[in-house]
């Protein structure tokens, strides 16, 4: 099968340049040092090894905190590798012989997209050996292990495709990167603000029980991740975790129970939410689906933009 000649072009700048092999160098040198602070804060409180318990809580938290770690760096990295994917070559004046060639806007789109998914697919997947170490403690299935790798893959890919998206809808560098780390904060950052927002609002109307939707905190990237890297251990262990993924995973579990298990439930008419339910059934819905199909639905959007603007005739992009 022919390759998508803009993801070979893509892939042979970004591979003879020494800055690949830099970022993944970064990449895995801060995750190795957040598996051994975690682990050195651990073993300082005493000895574990004769303690299977708290070696298996050790190697829970350790491989929570590395997948946190690892999702922080997708989303610093993304914006930073692919906000100039397409305002580079408009900027440039690189792109008019894209859109004069026989290559479709779609196929542009998904040539940069791929190109910045396959570097950070490399980065995810050169950080394996990491979790290995979680494994060894006994805190992790292997199946666990490729479950939170696997989400943050999707994450990755998606935030690649809304950022490149938004690359298209600029004409400089530099305000594609403005824009693609404001959006990026706003996905992390808009659905606890206003589900506190909406708590607080709703808090002041008296008796009535605070029950904003929790599905404002689903959709967000480490709720995400904290819903699908959730094993087993963590409900059985009788040992509670101490790291920003099970404050999430307690945070999202809280606001569900609120709202008699419904992810929908609105206020302030508490009957409102029966509009969304089926009668007797709670909302089954794992948290890390509702947010990958929010995820989903709104990188679907950005590339339809994206793709119409790519179809601009070539006279406006001077």
């Amino acid at each position: 099968m022919m390759m998508n000649p803009v993801l070979s072009r893509e892939l042979r700048e970004r591979m003879r340049t020494g800055r690949a092999f830099v970022v993944v160098g970064i990449f895995l040198s801060l995750l190795t040092l957040t598996a051994y602070l975690v682990y050195q804060g651990s073993t300082t409180t005493g000895d574990i090894s004769a303690d299977l318990a708290r070696q298996t809580r050790l190697g829970r938290d350790l491989y929570e905190w590395v997948l946190f770690v690892m999702l922080a760096l997708v989303l610093f990295f993304v914006p930073a590798l692919t906000a100039g994917a397409i305002a580079g070559e408009r900027e440039r004046q690189t792109l008019l012989p894209l859109q004069v060639t026989l290559l479709r806007p779609r196929s542009i789109l998904v040539g940069k997209v791929l190109a910045g998914s396959s570097f950070m697919l490399l980065l995810l997947f050169a950080s394996l050996p990491v979790m290995m170490v979680a494994y060894l403690l006994g805190g992790i299935r292997p199946l666990d292990g490729l479950k939170g790798v696997g989400i943050i893959c999707v994450i990755a890919i998606l935030l690649t495709l809304m950022v490149t998206a938004l690359s298209a809808l600029t004409r400089r560098v530099q305000t594609a990167t403005l824009l693609a780390y404001g959006f990026t904060a706003l996905l992390v950052l808009l659905g606890p603000l206003l589900y506190l927002t909406m708590s607080v609002a709703d808090g002041s109307e008296g008796n009535d029980v605070e029950n904003p939707p929790a599905l404002l905190l689903a959709l967000n990237p480490i709720t995400i991740v904290a819903d699908a890297a959730a094993g087993d251990n963590t409900s059985n262990s009788g040992f509670s975790s101490n790291n920003p993924l099970e404050w999430a995973r307690s945070g999202v579990i809280k606001a569900k129970s609120l709202n008699d298990d419904s992810w929908f439930a609105w206020f302030p008419d508490d009957n409102f939410r029966a509009q969304f339910r089926v009668e007797g059934k709670d909302d089954g819905f794992p948290a890390w689906a509702l947010g990958v199909v929010g995820l989903a639905d709104l990188a679907a959007l950005l590339s339809f933009l994206a793709v119409r603007r790519l179809r601009t005739p070539a006279e406006t992009e001077r």
